[in-house]
C-alpha cells in the first residue's frame, strides 16, 4: 500500500480560521427520488468544524463520514462574517480512520454558491489578511 502524500490538486491558497471559531453544517444534496426511483430517507445534517478553507474548497470534520464523491450542501460560519456562506460541493477525500481516530476529517470542493454575493464575501475575507495562510 502506498502511504505517500496525495497529489496536491488545490487551485487556491488555503487559510485557517481557527478550529474552535468556525463551524460547518453539512447535508447530502441527493435527489429526493433516490436511485432508480426508490425514495431514500435523507440523512440529517451534521455540524462540524473547519480546518481550512479556500475559495475552491474546504477541509472539515464531522462525527460521521460522508461518501467520497457525495454531493453536499454546506452552511459555513466564519469569524469576520455576520452571515454564513451557503454553498454546494463534492466530497473529494475522506481521511483514513486508521491514521485519524475520532471525528472524520474530509475535504470537499466548492462547486457553486447559493448567491454570487457569498463567493465575493468569501474571497474578500480570505484576501483581507484576517486569517493565517495554511500549508
Amino acid at each position: 500500500m502506498d502511504h505517500s502524500a496525495p497529489e496536491n490538486r488545490r487551485t487556491a491558497d488555503r487559510f485557517t480560521p481557527g478550529l474552535g471559531y468556525s463551524s460547518v453544517v453539512v447535508a447530502s444534496d441527493r435527489d429526493s427520488a433516490g436511485v432508480q426511483g426508490v425514495i431514500t430517507e435523507p440523512k440529517p445534517p451534521q455540524v462540524g468544524h473547519l480546518y481550512d478553507i479556500s475559495v475552491s474548497g474546504v477541509r472539515f470534520e464531522l462525527d460521521e463520514p460522508l461518501e467520497e464523491g457525495e454531493s453536499i450542501v454546506m452552511s459555513i460560519s466564519l469569524p469576520g462574517l455576520s452571515e454564513p456562506i451557503l454553498t454546494k460541493g463534492r466530497v473529494v477525500r475522506v481521511y483514513d480512520e486508521d491514521g485519524d481516530p475520532g471525528p472524520r476529517r474530509m475535504a470537499a470542493t466548492l462547486r457553486s454558491f447559493a448567491d454570487p454575493v457569498d463567493a465575493t464575501r468569501l474571497a474578500r475575507l480570505l484576501g483581507s489578511g484576517f486569517y493565517n495562510r495554511g500549508t
